[in-house]
């Protein structure tokens, strides 16, 4: 007697998950921290400005001050830019009965969504791009952020020079003397390893139960 299995059945039923799941990287900090501004030009502008150098600044008493020479504000500027993404659903494909969405167009429209986002992320941090005016025939490019710093500081001898805690110090020191107070580290995930072995380093004490913090900083010294 021969037993009849499923392996002998027609017409089974599929067993498919309802959940599509995405094992793309979808955080994009730098965009999130800066937030967003209404542009109603293809160029934006904005104004930087400083104060002069700190100088030994006394005077006789009663005597006639002497003018400053006063300076102006710089105008920077940057591109606009498009980013796109375009898709076609039928009708057809959005009527039928899916796995893990209800409709195909809303799907692939949230997909889209992310995608732009992280192009933008790409175009703000991910790359190094001077701006393009563009034309009629040629995609408008806005600057990279690196390409709007003023003052470049390499706290190495060279871009290649392999992270430390050190030169991130040095990187701190030369950022607040350029008129800066960064409170963001942003570095790629191969020096994410770099950055957590700080914590490993000889004489220092952390406890991993209490916090993921590491404080590197002393307000005051007594002795």
């Amino acid at each position: 007697m021969t037993t009849y299995t499923t392996y002998d059945q027609v017409g089974l039923a599929e067993d498919v998950s309802d959940i599509i799941t995405d094992i793309t990287p979808t955080d994009t900090p730098f965009s999130t921290m800066i937030g967003s501004e209404t542009c109603s030009a293809r160029v934006f502008e904005f104004l930087e400005d400083s104060l002069a150098a700190a100088a030994d600044n006394k005077a006789v008493e009663g005597a006639d001050p002497s003018m400053a020479t006063l300076s102006n504000a710089t105008s920077r500027t940057n591109n606009t830019q498009i980013l796109t993404k375009a898709f076609q659903v039928s009708k057809t494909a959005d009527a039928v009965k899916t796995y893990g969405r209800a409709k195909e167009t809303a799907y692939q429209l949230g997909k889209a969504l992310k995608e732009i986002k992280r192009d933008l992320e790409r175009a703000y941090v991910g790359v190094s791009n001077a701006a393009v005016t563009g034309n009629s025939s040629t995609a408008r490019e806005m600057a990279s952020v690196d390409q709007q710093i003023s003052t470049t500081v390499d706290a190495g001898a060279n871009a290649t020079d392999a992270l430390t805690e050190a030169k991130l110090l040095e990187l701190g020191e030369a950022c607040y003397n350029n008129g800066s107070d960064p409170s963001v580290l942003m570095i790629k995930p191969g020096d994410a390893q770099i950055v957590a072995g700080f914590a490993a380093s000889s004489g220092r004490n952390r406890e991993f139960a209490q916090t993921r913090e590491l404080v590197n900083v002393i307000d005051l010294y007594v002795n």
